[in-house]
């Protein structure tokens, strides 16, 4: 029996980040975090006891590792490092498809995997099964699933979830079913072991249809004009994350989800990046970036 791993899925917005530091808050367990990439994953700074350049130590006996494109090489190393966790938790882009992961982690057997936490966005749901560019990527999420939760199940009147539900039953066949606001699930529910899937299918090579970009500013920016720029109807932008500096040195963290946009003030000093995804043959780049350029002082 090797280590238990417990792969977290969704699309982009749907609560990934959150349900991460709910878990870090109140585990007794030693767990390992892996994530794409740290600015991807805002941990909860009062949680981090410790930096490096791609460990995070977390309080509780936990860390966070930065793999990248090495999946593989860092899931190695934990099975001869002196930190051996209780629970490994792997986070998936939100744009990945969870079958790609779960065929690299089969290569391993000094894993157990337990299965895909799938997280959904009630409010968006049933709008993005009827996008004709991301249907395609949220069926396989969903299809891809052991236990699949229904976030933000606080933002729908009660007619509104029911059909979203029904629209969920009707389309796919659920295995274990949640309903959650602020991404709120136990541990006890979470990372069991859901046992073998056969409902796993094993997608053709495609295109997920994204372009991510990781841009460094090196001015500082006016929130509203960042805020304008970011909601632009021109630049079909699905996710945005990052810091960014005003003009008085402040440091502000931001979050976009395409619908959603959340500018705070943070008292930690943060180098000024961000992550930005759009839809391939939409999002203008190039574009993108000289403009951000251009509202920099």
């Amino acid at each position: 029996m090797g280590i238990p791993l417990t792969l977290i899925s969704g699309y982009l917005g749907t609560g990934k980040t959150t349900l991460i530091n709910n878990l870090l808050r109140t585990t007794k367990k030693r767990i390992a975090l892996l994530v794409n990439d740290f600015g991807d994953v805002n941990i909860d700074e009062s949680l981090i006891e410790a930096r490096t350049e791609s460990v995070m130590s977390i309080a509780g006996g936990c860390v966070c590792c930065s793999y990248g494109n090495e999946l593989i090489e860092t899931l190695e190393s934990m099975s001869s490092n002196e930190f051996l966790p209780d629970h490994i938790v792997l986070e998936a882009s939100g744009i990945a498809l969870p079958s790609k992961i779960i065929q690299t982690i089969s290569l391993m057997n000094f894993l157990s995997f337990h299965g895909t936490v799938l997280l959904t966005d009630a409010s968006r749901l049933q709008k993005q099964l009827n996008d004709v560019y991301i249907s395609d990527t949220i069926g396989l999420q969903i299809e891809q699933h052991d236990l699949l939760v229904l976030n933000k199940t606080d933002l729908l009147a009660e007619d509104e979830l029911s059909n979203c539900i029904d629209t969920l039953s009707k389309r796919f066949e659920i295995r274990k079913f949640l309903k959650t606001v602020n991404a709120y699930i136990e541990e006890k529910d979470m990372l069991l072991d859901f046992g073998p899937s056969d409902k796993i299918k094993l997608e053709k090579k495609q295109e997920h249809g994204f372009i991510s970009s990781t841009i460094k500013p090196t001015g500082t920016i006016n929130a509203h004009a960042l805020s304008t720029l970011l909601q632009d109807p021109v630049y079909n932008i699905e996710r945005a994350k990052g810091f960014f500096k005003n003009k008085k040195g402040e440091v502000f963290t931001i979050q976009y989800d395409g619908l959603t946009l959340k500018i705070e003030k943070t008292e930690n000093e943060k180098e000024s990046v961000f992550v930005v995804i759009g839809k391939k043959n939409f999002y203008n780049e190039k574009e993108f970036v000289e403009k951000l350029n251009s509202i920099q002082t």
